[in-house]
């Protein structure tokens, strides 16, 4: 063979061994499947899901836990176990009352549980904050709107998914501004709840330039010497005039007693007819009819509402956090949920975390019974940075400082 082919022989020779040999070879072993537990924590007996009765035979409303919630986000999680080789499962907690929610979360969290989705009510939260903290933890708070779990508490390791009162009160104040109601008849329960909701109702009404022209406590039941207290007619015989009727009830026991028993025609909001929520299965836009047919089906024909949704939006946050870091790590993956991400709730406007206290950025749903009215933010209502911010605690008047 010429000198200048014996080179180029040898080659293809190697060539076609190599090849022959990788062709033999045994494939590169898959990498290991990943994992990511999501644990899903509830008080059972918690009062908040107690049925509402006008008797014992008329049920008016029977909440329930939102898991079917969480298990249409692992749902919809499904695809990307392939995509991602990671698998997300879902893990139902159950505790007999608040203060066995710290130590069911502790011990859930040795055994390697990141990321908790918590149905607890506001009391559970302070001893779980302490416990928890500077651990590899995120808790998502998926129920309860206590102002003071995103003031007071503050705690960096809670992402408050459902809306806090201040922002569901702030949206049904922008939308009654909005339509030039703004001076209010205010209607007040005897509870811890209402006092809390009729506070956020008034800081927002001030916050927007709402006028309360009166103040009325009722008390709940039927006895006739109590009318003066418990009469809608009563209560609103006031000798000014008003453009709609805010009333607090948690009790739903007055409140369905208020509308077309007023002293003059108005609209009533809060506790019903009009009232703020995070979600409402009527509402039928931003891919919303899909979300509500999911829920429907995963939940035997009950309607999606606004823990529910905060459950699912919870799940959609820890995927797509895993799904755009392409990794299980939870220092990463909780960078991306708390430092910028932002995630389709279908309620138009993305959501995002809140600096400052963990609180979800989110539209607020002005619903009546069979319809939502409105979103918010309100056209009109504007934010120098981000329209959401609007709602609840804006960060010059947030006292909590998570990112200082």
């Amino acid at each position: 063979m010429p000198p200048r082919w014996a080179g180029a022989g040898s080659l293809l020779v190697m060539a076609l061994t190599a090849t022959a040999v990788a062709q033999n070879a045994p494939a590169p072993p898959a990498a290991p499947q990943q994992h990511v537990r999501i644990a899903f924590v509830q008080v059972d007996n918690d009062p908040r899901y107690a049925p509402i009765q006008a008797s014992d035979r008329i049920i008016l409303k029977a909440p329930e836990h939102p898991f079917t919630g969480a298990q249409v986000g692992i749902d919809e999680a499904a695809p990307l176990v392939r995509i991602l080789n990671t698998d997300f499962a879902l893990d139902r907690i159950a505790v007999k009352s608040p203060v066995d929610v710290t130590p069911a979360v502790q011990q859930a969290a040795v055994a390697g549980t990141h990321f908790f989705l918590i149905d607890a009510p506001a009391e559970a939260y302070r001893p779980l904050a302490a416990a928890m903290h500077g651990r590899d933890v995120l808790l998502f708070n998926v129920s309860e709107p206590d102002d003071a779990l995103r003031r007071e508490l503050c705690a960096a390791e809670f992402v408050h998914v459902y809306p806090s009162r201040a922002q569901l009160m702030d949206g049904l104040v922008q939308y009654i501004v909005s339509r030039k109601w703004t001076n209010l008849l205010e209607l007040q329960g005897p509870s811890a709840a209402d006092l809390a909701m009729t506070a956020a109702f008034e800081h927002s009404a001030q916050k927007f330039g709402a006028k309360i022209v009166a103040q009325q406590k009722f008390k709940p039941g039927t006895d006739p010497r109590d009318r003066e207290q418990n009469d809608p007619a009563l209560l609103s015989a006031i000798n000014r005039d008003f453009d709609v009727v805010f009333v607090a009830d948690s009790d739903f026991d007055f409140v369905r007693t208020v509308p077309y028993h007023l002293l003059r025609p108005r609209p009533v909001v809060g506790s019903i007819d009009l009232e703020p929520v995070a979600w409402h299965w009527t509402w039928d836009h931003n891919g919303a009819p899909q979300v509500n047919s999911r829920f429907e089906r995963r939940a035997s024909g009950r309607r999606m509402e606004g823990p529910d949704w905060a459950a699912w939006v919870a799940v959609k946050m820890i995927v797509q956090a895993v799904l755009h870091i392409r990794s299980v790590d939870f220092a990463a993956d909780r960078g991306f949920i708390l430092g910028g991400g932002t995630f389709d709730g279908d309620k138009g406007l993305a959501v995002s975390v809140r600096p400052w206290d963990h609180q979800v950025r989110q539209a607020v749903l002005l619903a009546a019974p069979y319809e939502v009215v409105a979103s918010a933010p309100i056209e009109g209502f504007l934010h120098q940075t981000n329209e959401l911010d609007t709602l609840g605690d804006d960060q010059p008047e947030s006292a909590c400082h998570l990112n200082r």
